[in-house]
Order: structure tokens, then sequence, then C-alpha cells
């Protein structure tokens, strides 16, 4: 960490001493045919200031030429002002500064440079209703168009519906075409729609996937067949990224739903704008200003040939009102929003940085370090209203050569906040394949989903992202029950060198699973997470999915609603040391999800657990009776003595019992923003209006009646989850045999697979109350071992009926045979159990063999007690050869 201070601290150095005088003048009363050296317009008005940024770059490549042996700073001073930008101000290698004549764009002192990348709109007049009403030729003519707008500096938003809340998805259905990459169509419940919509096509359906969202273009609706079809799909033709039933989402810029003060909708094909004021508002003083430009600035090396953009600063900048674009096939990306750019955009850069400026009111990120970016800073700024994300450091894409690689840059001590408004899934600060970085003293507040990501490498493959501090941030309001699967912190992939310290984390709310405070995902290995404070998250202060070598040291994790701490899969090696931590809490489990293996797979040791008004339980075991297993060897259950938890207060008070784990206070003085001359911090607004409503009611159940007959062969089924590692072990349609019909399900199984649970697939039929009745078509090829089982939600779930047939046919249930069964036919499964009130810890079976009259029934067979709810109906492969079996007419309803 001390390392990559003094490189910041160097930049900083080069970029600002030495300053003697102002080179050149930027004023909203210049003009860029003057020479630019005089701060105001002369008394004839034949000199005076430059107008534009563009102009002043320019002049700055004159000067350069003029004085190729400089060794000042080059200093643009712009006054205070609106500077509307025409397009994207670009910077080349040929404005580059040098280590000892850096070019500065810097505000003049105490004033407010500002620029736009919008338009101020005049003219409205009142319509019949009240509405304000202008019409604007450029979007008739088809010259423009835009999807944002802002009245009195705020965000407004275009109609949904259904109003304040979420539609659900009512069936789910293949891709339109089989060479589809994703999902392009889904069957919507009666009313949710109409084909006779104004403008249709530019009506735009916002679809909530578990980490990320959808926003596509509608090209038709069916009325008849409740069917609505995209112009373009989804991400990707897998369960993550389709539209199964009861999936959220909602439908934007529907002129009918006009009707609320605050919305707006505009007339592409009349070029009319309506507006509906909020209280207060005259349109005769208001300022409403839509977006134009789609990128302000652009910092554009020549990576191939080696040239890069050097040693430019921008200070005191105000940047804002950036468009965004959607594609005429919408838009879809699997995680962090990391397909788009930012509002300012940089390519092969080097030494160049943005100190105490603003970016607000973009449509994408604020800032983007891309490809080939090198010690580069964002420092004191305010990032805010941001239509994505704040900064994204490095790209998806490993690079191999070092002049397009991305290291050493800095977010430092910025106001992160309000983001994810037109793109949830962004992050506060995003870091791909990037190393050395440092993220800060920042706040990050109000998102959709993770505060800080880390990595961009899934399992334990090369990743460019390592050595990266994470620090001193508070990151707080994140998730709002909008989206799933976040932290926090979120990491990805080998990151040896990472460290996540002094950071303070809360209120993490995810939609349904996954709102962590400190998440390591797939193939985190190496970080080192230490002096974290992390309390009220949804689930777990913290998780690891799976990962090698990560270690948790004197952190406090407090208050995790479903649970405290979670550890997900388990691999032959150590995942994790969790060390002299404080683990508070008052409702939800201790530990969640798979703690099987010794001390040489995980290790737990040293720390202090303390349920609050309830007794710990480590796994349904008592603290003596878990320390057996070589876990929490020399950890105590004791109040740590907090000065005020429930407060926030996590000081501890004289004669803490923590001091006998070896556990230091954790002093977080220096965390979140930090005053310092010249910084202005300006406070967080805690009621700036949701971009997405907050989360439903629950979705109604969803029955499965699934015939495969509209699956297309080859294909996997779709509308419920499927689990594949490898091409050996599929799920996939086929007309090689039915029980019905021409098509059915073909379960391959073979070698290789890390879990034998796999392929495995499963429904989330979300019954709660009445008596369920299952069915199912099965023919079990030899050697096939099938597995089938309901369940509830949460981990640990309860398990209700529960099948398992071996390679040689024998049917048991926990453990109790029940049935020899044959191979190669068709057989008729029925299973009934009572949920709610209706459940008593028993399930009744009935099979139909083939060519039997009768089927053959088994009753009250054993479950567990707990097992009330269905929330995973599911069907598995668990052989280790290649074998195959075949599912058909799956069907699951209340019973009549």
């Amino acid at each position: 960490m001390r390392t990559l201070l003094i490189v910041v601290s160097v930049l900083a150095g080069g970029l600002s001493a030495g300053w003697t005088a102002e080179d050149l003048y930027v004023a909203p009363d210049g003009n860029d045919a003057w020479s630019g050296k005089l701060k105001a317009p002369n008394a004839d008005k034949t000199d005076g200031p430059l107008a534009t940024l563009a102009g002043a770059k320019a002049a700055v490549r004159k000067l350069k030429e003029a004085e190729a042996q400089r060794k000042t700073p080059i200093v643009v001073q712009i006054r205070g002002g609106i500077y509307v930008l025409d397009e994207t101000v670009s910077f080349t290698p040929e404005d580059s500064g040098t280590a000892d004549a850096p070019v500065c764009y810097a505000a003049a002192p105490g004033e407010t440079p500002v620029l736009t990348g919008g338009t101020k709109l005049t003219g409205f007049k009142p319509d019949a209703k009240g509405r304000w009403q202008v019409t604007i030729p450029e979007i008739a003519k088809g010259d423009w168009v835009f999807n944002q707008l802002w009245v009195n500096g705020q965000r407004r938003y275009r109609p949904r519906l259904p109003k304040a809340t979420y539609a659900f998805v009512g069936g789910a259905l293949p891709p339109s075409k089989a060479n589809l990459p994703g999902f392009d169509q889904f069957r919507f419940r009666p009313g949710d729609m109409k084909s006779t919509w104004q403008n249709i096509d530019d009506i735009e359906v916002l679809t909530f996937h578990n980490w990320y969202m959808s926003r596509l273009r509608i090209a038709s609706v069916d009325d008849a067949t409740r069917t609505v079809r995209f112009t373009g799909t989804t991400f990707a033709k897998a369960d993550w990224s389709d539209f199964r039933e009861g999936l959220r989402y909602i439908i934007e810029n529907v002129a009918e739903a006009l009707e609320a003060p605050g919305e707006w909708y505009l007339d592409r094909k009349t070029g009319v704008l309506t507006y509906i004021p909020m209280p207060g508002e005259d349109f005769a003083k208001a300022e409403v200003v839509a977006p134009r430009l789609e990128q302000l600035l652009a910092l554009k090396g020549d990576i191939g040939a080696k040239k890069f953009v050097e040693f430019v600063k921008f200070q005191g900048l105000t940047f804002c009102h950036s468009n965004y674009k959607l594609p005429p096939k919408g838009y879809s990306f699997c995680q962090a929003e990391a397909a788009l750019s930012g509002a300012i955009a940089a390519n092969g850069v080097r030494d160049c940085a943005f100190e105490g400026c603003t970016v607000s009111h973009v449509g994408l990120y604020a800032i983007d370090w891309a490809q080939g970016c090198q010690r580069c800073r964002v420092e004191n700024c305010q990032l805010t209203d941001l239509g994505a994300g704040g900064v994204k450091i490095g790209e998806t894409t490993l690079r191999k050569k070092e002049e397009e690689k991305t290291h050493h840059c800095a977010v430092v001590n910025c106001l992160i906040a309000y983001g994810g408004r037109m793109h949830p899934a962004a992050i506060g600060v995003f870091i791909g394949h990037a190393s050395d970085n440092q993220v800060l003293n920042n706040e990050i507040y109000d998102f959709y989903y993770t505060g800080v990501s880390v990595g961009w490498s899934w399992g334990y493959g090369e990743s460019g992202a390592h050595h990266n501090d994470i620090s001193y941030n508070h990151i707080h309001k994140i998730g709002q029950g909008v989206l799933t699967d976040m932290g926090g912190i979120y990491t990805l992939g080998v990151s040896p060198g990472t460290v996540l310290r002094y950071n303070l984390i809360h209120d993490v709310e995810s939609h349904s699973y996954g709102g962590w405070g400190i998440y390591h995902d797939e193939g985190s290995q190496g970080i080192v997470s230490e002096n974290n404070v992390v309390y009220r998250t949804r689930h777990a202060g913290f998780h690891q999915h799976y990962g090698r070598e990560n270690i948790l040291r004197n952190n406090i994790f407090a208050f995790g609603r479903e649970s405290q701490i979670q550890r997900s899969r388990a691999e032959e090696h150590l995942s994790f040391t969790f060390e002299q931590n404080i683990v508070y809490y008052s409702e939800g489990d201790l530990l969640n999800g798979n703690w099987s293996g010794d001390t040489s797979r995980y290790l737990l040791r040293k720390n202090l657990y303390w349920r609050a008004g309830g007794n710990v339980s480590f796994n349904g075991k008592k603290l003596e009776d878990w320390q057996k297993t070589g876990q929490d060897v020399d950890s105590i259950v004791a109040d740590p003595l907090f000065t005020d938890p429930d407060k926030n207060d996590f000081s501890l008070k004289a004669g803490s019992p923590a001091e006998k784990i070896g556990f230091k206070p954790i002093d977080l003085g220096k965390t979140g923003r930090l005053s310092a001359p010249g910084v202005k911090l300006t406070p967080i607004v805690t009621d700036v209006p949701r971009a997405y409503p907050p989360p439903p009611p629950p979705p109604p159940p969803s029955p499965v009646a699934e015939g495969f007959e509209e699956l297309p062969v080859g294909e996997k089924p779709y509308g419920c989850h499927v689990h594949e590692e490898n091409a050996n072990a599929v799920i996939r349609c086929t007309e090689e045999t039915a029980a019905s019909g021409k098509r059915c399900l073909k379960f391959t199984d073979g070698p290789g697979q890390k879990a034998d649970f796999n392929p495995h697939m499963y429904w989330e039929p979300r019954f709660q109350e009445g008596v369920l009745v299952g069915s199912f078509s099965l023919k079990l090829e030899p050697g096939a071992i099938f597995f089938h089982e309901w369940r509830t939600a949460g981990h640990p779930y309860h398990a209700g009926p529960s099948l398992y047939v071996t390679g040689d046919g024998q049917m048991n249930t926990q453990g109790k045979n029940l049935l020899k069964l044959p191979h190669s036919q068709w057989i008729r499964f029925e299973i009934s159990a009572g949920l709610g009130k209706d459940a008593n810890g028993k399930w009744s079976l009935a099979i139909t063999l083939p060519d039997a009259k009768e089927p053959q029934r088994f009753a009250d067979l054993p479950c567990s007690k707990d097992f009330n709810a269905l929330f995973w109906f599911g069907f598995v492969s668990n052989a280790k050869e290649k074998v195959v079996f075949y599912l058909d007419d799956v069907k699951l309803e209340p019973k009549k």
C-alpha cells in the first residue's frame, strides 16, 4: 500500500508543483479567434479569452511548438459559466504535456465552469391538461433522440407500467429462432400489454434477471396469444438470462401511461415533448435540459504506435448531460454493465488526472479508464446521477502487451452516488483486468448492484486483476432490493496481493439471494480482508462462492439477516482462513451453505461470536462439539461489549472479551471522504428518487406443465434452471423417444464432472400452502442414476419428497427401498405433499409401471418435518459414467 501511495503523491506533485501563472484563458464571452492570453475581452473586443475547450486545446498545441523546451506547467484557466459542447472534445497524443511541463485545464478560483453535452429546451406552452409541451423539429426529422431529461437539475423519468411496481412474466417461451444468441419473447399476463399502444416500437421493456437487467425494444405484441417479441435478445441462451415465469419487468415509455407529475413523453414521429410539471414548477422559469452527446470528453492515445495522451490534468471542471443511445436491438450485458463506456472515455493514456471535478447527469459510466491507461487518477471528484456507474478501470479483455494493459490507476476521496439510473447493474468502481490500482477513501452510495467490483476471470485461470488496494471506503445503500447476487465489495478470479482494508460496508439489500457485504465469487484467490466493518446485510456479511487461500482477519460482521458467514462450494484445497473476527447477530443462522470438509478445506479460529437474545449454533452444533472438528479452536462465545451496536457504534467498551482472541480495535476515523485544503465535501442527499420500484410482493406460485413439444430439438429447456459443467453431461430436447407427443428431455451424464449432481435442472414454483401434486414420466436406461426432490428455500433448505434410483433400477427414499424399476420403458410417477398448515412431514407416491392397470401406491413416506413450502422442484443425474435417462410430461399443480 505504501508504494502505491508514493506513486500517487509523485503524480500529484508532478502536475501541480511549479505553477507560476496562467498561460491561456477560456470564458463564455471569449472567442476562439482571439489569443486567449487575456482574462476578459479588451475594450475594443479585438482580443481576449478563448471561447471553448477545443479552442484552448488548439492554442496549447501552438504554445508547445513555440516553447518546445518548456520546463513549467502549461495552465489553461477556464472561467465560470456554461459551455455547450457541439461535439465530443477529443485529446490525442499531440495534446500531451510532459513530466516537466504538464498541461492543466483548471477552473478559475472560486468559479464553476460547466461543460454540457445537453441542450436547454425552451418554448414550452401549456396544453389543455396543464402539461408543458414543445415541438422539437430535429426529433421529427430523425436527427436527434434522447431518453433522459433533467428539470431544474433533477432527473425525470418516462412513463412506466405498471405504476410504482413490477409486472411478472406469465409464461416462458423458446427463442423465436433456433440460432438466436438469447431469448427474444415471452408470454405476458392478461392485461399487462396492448398491441394498440401508441408508437409501440419506441416502447422499451426492462427485464430484471438475477444480477443484470436487459433493456429491449418491442417488435410486436400479439394480444390473442399474449406474446411480446423483441427486436433483440437477452445476453445468453442460459437459465440466468431467460424469461422464466414470474420474472419481473417494467414497460417504459408508454404514452398512454403519462399521468404523474415529473413524467415526460417524447413523440419521435411528431417531435412533441410533453412534460407533467411537479408542484411549484413554472415552465417560464424552469431549466429543462435534454442530452445530445453520448461522450463529452475522449482521451485517445495511439496504442499500436505507442503514442499516448500524457500528463494532462482537468481540475475543478463540471461535465454533465450525456446521452445514451439504445441500439436498435436493445441492450443486454451479462454483468456490471461492463460493456458500457463513460461520458469521459480514455484509451492509451498515461499520467493523466481529474482532480476536484464533477461528472453528473450522464447516461453511461462517469469515467472509463479502458485499454492501456496507466498511472491515472480520479481524485476529490463528485460523480453523481449516473446512468451507469462511477469509474471503470481496465477491460473485460485480458491484454498481453504491456502498452495495452491498464494498471496503477487511482480513485481517491470521491463521492460516487446515485448510480444505475438507466443501467442498474453498474458498479461504483469497476476494476476489470487491471492491476496495482487504488480505490481509497471514497463514499459509494445509492447503487442497485455492487459497490466495488474487482476482477473479470471466472475460476482459476489467468487474471489481469491483482495487487489492487480497496481501502478506507464507505459503501452503503447498495442493491436496494432491485438485483441479486451482489456485494458491497465483490471479487472475481485469481487476485494475489489484493487487499480490502478499513472499509465500512452496510445496508446491502438484494432482491432475492445474495446481498452480501464482502463477496468472494468464482476463483477468488490470494485476497486479504482485514479491519473492515460490515453490518446490516440481507445475507451473510461474508460469503465465498469458491476460491483459494483467502484471509479474513480482524473484521466485524454484524446483523446479517439470513446468516453471517457463508461458504458455497467445497473444494480440495484451503478455501479461506477466518480468524480474529467478531461476529455479532440477532437473527438468522451463524453459518450458511456448505461446511463439509476439515481444517484443510477451510479454517476458522480465534473468533468471537455472539447472538443477542439467543444461542449461537455452529451448523447445528454447540461450540465444544464444533471445536472437535478442528474448527474455531481458541474461539469464544461472548458479548463483545460494543458501545451501541443498535446505533451502528461498534467501538469496544473497556474490558471487552475481544482481547482474548487478539482482536485489535478498528479505527474508522480515516474511512470515507476526508477533508483537505481546497476540498469541498458535499453531503449525500438521502431523498433522491429511486430509479426502480422497491421489491414487490412475491409473484404468485408458478405451476409447471411442460411436455417439451415447443422446445427445439437439441436445445436446453427454458423457464427453469439448468446446470451443466461441460459437453459430456447435458440436458437437451430430443425426438429419440417420448412418453407422449414427439419430444422429451434427454439427460446425458458422463465422466469429468466436478459435482456428481451435474447435470441437473429445477423449477422455482413458490407454493407455500395447500396440497400439491407433482407428476412426470421417466425412462431409465441401464446404469442411469436418477434423483428427484422437493425443497424449501434457504440454506440450509428442508427436503420434502425425495426419490433416488440406482444404476440397477432400485428406487428408494431416505435409504428405504421401495421398488425395482425396469429399464428402457416409460414409467409414470405421481407425488403429493402438503404445504403450510397441510404439511405433516409425510408424502405419498403412486407409480404406474408399463402395461400396469393400476399404480402401485406408497403412503406416509417420511420427509423433513420442516418441509412446508416448495421453492425447488428438481431432477438430477447422479452418475459418473456415460449414461442417459429421459424425462417427459412434467406437471406440478395444486390438488383439485
